[in-house]
């Protein structure tokens, strides 16, 4: 194998389903948590126009979340099974999962712009309240996930759909952004369900072992 190295900040964010899909198909990888300096000074001026994540393969860097979290499901395997499957349309509906997950961001990216952070807050908490703007694709994830007869969230075995509802959508109760209460997603059964699932997978399980702050929400 290469030697692979995820570049991201200390947070789950867009890089956390590359970590899981590498970390739970036993592939080596090194995690290189940077900061907000260390962005900015160092890392940006050098590969700009891209952002963070980046994905390093030997000598070659690559950008875009989408690409390296495939990358990682298609090097990654469970059972014997690829986490990013070989046949199209298995994986087109992968493809499709993922970025209906993927969907909160855009929303929820938006309040990090707000200054004051009592406006922040309630632009949060507004949008998943009742009506609100990430209720929508909550709610269509939990019933793509309750006509599953497998529990996984695309056939019947472990693949990059489930480690992206399960890495992308957890953090959101673990009160680590201000304005999100815990309980948004309490209502929601089969994504409860499903993340109750993936967390006792035991790769999963094993991964999350020791995770300490908002990397404690993927605690089994």
């Amino acid at each position: 194998m290469p030697a692979i190295k995820i570049v991201y900040f200390a947070l789950p964010g867009r890089a956390e389903p590359a970590r899981l899909a590498l970390a739970v198909g036993g592939i080596a990888f090194e995690d290189e948590k940077v900061t907000g300096e260390e962005w900015g000074a160092k890392i940006k001026p050098e590969v700009a126009p891209r952002q963070l994540p980046l994905l390093k393969v030997d000598d070659e860097v690559i950008g875009q979340s989408g690409a390296i979290m495939r990358y990682a499901g298609k090097v990654s395997s469970v059972g014997g099974k690829p986490l990013y499957p070989q046949e199209a349309v298995m994986a087109l509906k992968v493809d499709e999962f993922c970025d209906i997950v993927g969907e909160v961001f855009g929303p929820l990216g938006k309040t990090f712009a707000i200054a004051d952070e009592a406006e922040k807050s309630a632009a949060r908490a507004a949008l998943v309240a009742e009506g609100g703007e990430l209720t929508k694709w909550f709610a269509f994830v939990d019933s793509l996930l309750a006509k599953s007869s497998s529990g996984f969230a695309v056939g019947d075995s472990l693949t990059l759909a489930d480690i992206c509802a399960f890495t992308w959508l957890q953090p959101l109760k673990s009160g680590w952004l201000d304005g999100l209460p815990k309980d948004c997603l309490d209502t929601y059964t089969h994504i409860t369900k499903h993340a109750k699932m993936v967390a006792n997978i035991p790769q999963v399980k094993a991964y999350y072992k020791d995770a300490t702050g908002v990397h404690a929400a993927y605690k089994a």
